[in-house]
Protein backbone atom coordinates (compact mmCIF):
# COMPACT_ATOMS: atom_id res chain seq x y z
CA UNK A 1 0.00 0.00 0.00
CA UNK A 2 1.22 3.51 -0.85
CA UNK A 3 0.07 6.49 1.26
CA UNK A 4 -0.81 8.84 -0.30
CA UNK A 5 -1.36 7.05 -3.62
CA UNK A 6 -2.03 10.35 -5.47
CA UNK A 7 0.06 13.54 -5.56
CA UNK A 8 -0.34 16.82 -7.48
CA UNK A 9 2.02 16.73 -10.47
CA UNK A 10 3.73 20.02 -9.54
CA UNK A 11 4.13 19.23 -5.83
CA UNK A 12 6.89 17.46 -3.93
CA UNK A 13 5.62 15.07 -1.29
CA UNK A 14 6.65 12.17 0.92
CA UNK A 15 4.99 8.81 0.38
CA UNK A 16 4.91 5.87 2.74
CA UNK A 17 5.16 2.38 1.32
CA UNK A 18 3.66 -0.06 3.80
CA UNK A 19 5.60 -3.33 3.82
CA UNK A 20 5.02 -5.67 6.75
CA UNK A 21 8.36 -7.47 6.50
CA UNK A 22 11.28 -5.92 4.67
CA UNK A 23 13.97 -8.32 3.50
CA UNK A 24 17.26 -7.80 5.31
CA UNK A 25 19.83 -6.01 3.20
CA UNK A 26 23.53 -6.81 3.01
CA UNK A 27 25.95 -4.42 4.69
CA UNK A 28 26.10 -1.01 2.90
CA UNK A 29 23.09 -1.80 0.69
CA UNK A 30 20.07 0.54 0.68
CA UNK A 31 16.48 0.54 -0.36
CA UNK A 32 15.61 2.95 -3.16
CA UNK A 33 12.28 4.16 -4.51
CA UNK A 34 11.91 4.34 -8.26
CA UNK A 35 9.05 6.43 -9.68
CA UNK A 36 8.65 5.23 -13.27
CA UNK A 37 11.76 6.20 -15.28
CA UNK A 38 12.98 8.79 -12.75
CA UNK A 39 16.32 8.58 -10.95
CA UNK A 40 16.13 6.17 -7.97
CA UNK A 41 15.72 7.95 -4.62
CA UNK A 42 17.06 6.84 -1.22
CA UNK A 43 14.32 5.31 0.95
CA UNK A 44 14.18 5.76 4.71
CA UNK A 45 13.36 2.57 6.61
CA UNK A 46 10.50 2.91 9.10
CA UNK A 47 8.85 0.42 11.44
CA UNK A 48 6.28 -0.76 8.88
CA UNK A 49 7.88 0.05 5.56
CA UNK A 50 9.65 2.89 3.80
CA UNK A 51 9.38 6.65 3.37
CA UNK A 52 10.36 8.24 0.08
CA UNK A 53 10.32 11.74 -1.29
CA UNK A 54 8.59 11.83 -4.65
CA UNK A 55 10.62 12.17 -7.82
CA UNK A 56 11.68 15.68 -8.88
CA UNK A 57 8.96 17.48 -10.84
CA UNK A 58 11.21 17.72 -13.92
CA UNK A 59 11.61 13.90 -13.98
CA UNK A 60 7.89 13.12 -13.97
CA UNK A 61 6.04 12.01 -17.10
CA UNK A 62 3.70 14.44 -18.80
CA UNK A 63 -0.03 14.08 -18.53
CA UNK A 64 -1.60 13.19 -21.88
CA UNK A 65 -4.01 15.43 -23.77
CA UNK A 66 -7.55 15.32 -22.38
CA UNK A 67 -6.42 13.64 -19.14
CA UNK A 68 -6.00 14.98 -15.62
CA UNK A 69 -3.56 12.36 -14.31
CA UNK A 70 -0.81 9.91 -15.16
CA UNK A 71 -0.15 6.62 -13.36
CA UNK A 72 3.48 5.84 -12.56
CA UNK A 73 4.84 2.55 -11.23
CA UNK A 74 6.51 3.04 -7.85
CA UNK A 75 9.05 0.30 -7.21
CA UNK A 76 11.32 -0.54 -4.28
CA UNK A 77 14.83 -1.47 -5.36
CA UNK A 78 17.73 -3.14 -3.58
CA UNK A 79 20.79 -0.96 -4.28
CA UNK A 80 23.15 -3.95 -4.27
CA UNK A 81 21.30 -6.24 -6.69
CA UNK A 82 19.56 -3.41 -8.58
CA UNK A 83 16.41 -5.59 -8.55
CA UNK A 84 12.91 -4.29 -7.85
CA UNK A 85 10.91 -6.40 -5.41
CA UNK A 86 7.73 -4.36 -4.81
CA UNK A 87 5.77 -2.33 -7.33
CA UNK A 88 2.59 -0.27 -6.87
CA UNK A 89 0.96 2.54 -8.84
CA UNK A 90 1.07 6.21 -7.87
CA UNK A 91 -1.05 8.85 -9.60
CA UNK A 92 0.29 12.32 -10.38
CA UNK A 93 -2.70 14.57 -11.11
CA UNK A 94 -3.39 18.12 -12.30
CA UNK A 95 -6.92 19.42 -11.83
CA UNK A 96 -6.22 22.68 -13.67
CA UNK A 97 -6.33 20.57 -16.87
CA UNK A 98 -10.01 19.75 -16.37
CA UNK A 99 -13.06 21.94 -17.03
CA UNK A 100 -14.49 21.18 -13.60
CA UNK A 101 -11.56 21.62 -11.26
CA UNK A 102 -13.71 21.23 -8.13
CA UNK A 103 -15.08 17.87 -9.30
CA UNK A 104 -11.52 16.78 -10.13
CA UNK A 105 -10.29 17.72 -6.64
CA UNK A 106 -13.24 15.98 -5.05
CA UNK A 107 -12.26 12.82 -6.95
CA UNK A 108 -8.53 12.98 -6.18
CA UNK A 109 -8.64 14.35 -2.65
CA UNK A 110 -12.08 13.07 -1.56
CA UNK A 111 -12.83 16.59 -0.35
CA UNK A 112 -13.21 20.04 -1.82
CA UNK A 113 -10.35 22.46 -1.51
CA UNK A 114 -10.02 25.94 -2.96
CA UNK A 115 -7.13 25.12 -5.31
CA UNK A 116 -8.92 25.80 -8.56
CA UNK A 117 -7.63 29.28 -9.29
CA UNK A 118 -6.52 29.70 -12.86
Amino acid sequence: MVVPDRVPIEQMSVVRIVIKTLPELPHNAQYRCVFGNATPIHANVMKEGLLCTTSPVNERPTIGDGLNHVLVPLSVRNSETNKDFVSRSLAFYDCTRQDSCRICLLHWLQRTVDRCGR
